[in-house]
């Protein structure tokens, strides 16, 4: 008999805005009600549980997750306005998140008084899962010298009623910085996993639009349509669901805004 679950995706911006202004993200993500949940842009304080540590005790699930880099998470700025970012922050500003674990931040940034007060912590991706997972790992994908951070997509196996789900959670890097080696190199950890002959979900931030993500990642095909960036006035869909051959989409949407500058994305998933 088919069994059917429900998967989401969700770029958090580490629970703040671009001015630093927290939102509740823990809520946020408990109120998907998924199955199962992958989360994009998890932030972790200095010995402090992460925000998907948080969500996975909620809802007494199973977490797995990876760091991204390590940096600092900015304190609202008391010059904030209405808007979810300053308009310089749209032209390469920080947005409040601080990473230099893979590269020293300019001096200009480093000295300013919003980044010497901001709380250091750690950023990556989470998988949260209802079901029970048999299995995990972390995929690692070439550095690219203009990007911030490493790149380690997360892989989860599930029960789900005695069958066995792949899931890979993933935050790709950007066109600009070359994210192509990453997709090539993805593709090869994809066949690896057996996405031809195995029931596979592949979701995140992937930092690129669905024709040329399905160009990109073989074997898959979208599960959502919509557009999902920026969250206040969509024009683009950069947070995508992909499936495999065996799995069957029932419903799909894209959520509403979180506070964060991605909106969510969710899908009801069949096992055949």
């Amino acid at each position: 008999m088919p069994h059917t679950l429900t998967v989401a995706s969700v770029n958090l911006h580490a629970g703040i805005d671009g001015w630093g202004r927290p939102f509740d993200a823990v809520a946020a993500c408990l109120a998907m009600n998924a199955d199962i949940l992958l989360i994009q842009e998890n932030w972790a304080d200095n010995g402090e549980p992460s925000i998907a540590q948080q969500v996975a005790e909620a809802a007494q699930s199973a977490i797995v997750e990876t760091t991204y880099a390590t940096g600092r998470r900015g304190h609202p700025m008391p010059n904030a306005t209405a808007k979810w970012l300053s308009s310089k922050g749209f032209f390469g500003h920080d947005h409040s998140l601080y990473f230099d674990s893979a590269k020293a931040l300019s001096q200009k940034v480093a000295s300013r008084q919003h980044f010497k007060e901001a709380s250091p912590g750690a950023w990556g991706t989470a998988i949260v899962s209802k079901l029970p997972m048999t299995s995990t790992s972390v995929l690692e994908l070439p550095y690219l010298r203009r990007d911030r951070s490493h790149r380690r997509p997360l892989v989860a196996t599930v029960d789900v009623n005695g069958e066995e789900l792949t899931i890979v959670c993933v935050h790709m890097s950007h066109l600009t910085y070359g994210s192509v080696l990453h997709f090539n190199q993805f593709n090869k950890s994809l066949r690896s996993l057996g996405v031809r002959s195995k029931p596979i979900i592949v979701g995140g931030d992937m930092n690129n639009w669905g024709p040329p993500v399905l160009a990109q990642v073989r074997g898959v095909r979208r599960a959502v349509r919509g557009r999902t960036w920026p969250a206040w006035k969509p024009h683009s869909q950069l947070d995508h669901l992909l499936v495999s051959e065996q799995l069957d989409v029932v419903s799909a949407a894209v959520l509403s805004n979180i506070g964060s500058d991605h909106l969510p994305v969710t899908a009801t998933i069949r096992l055949r």
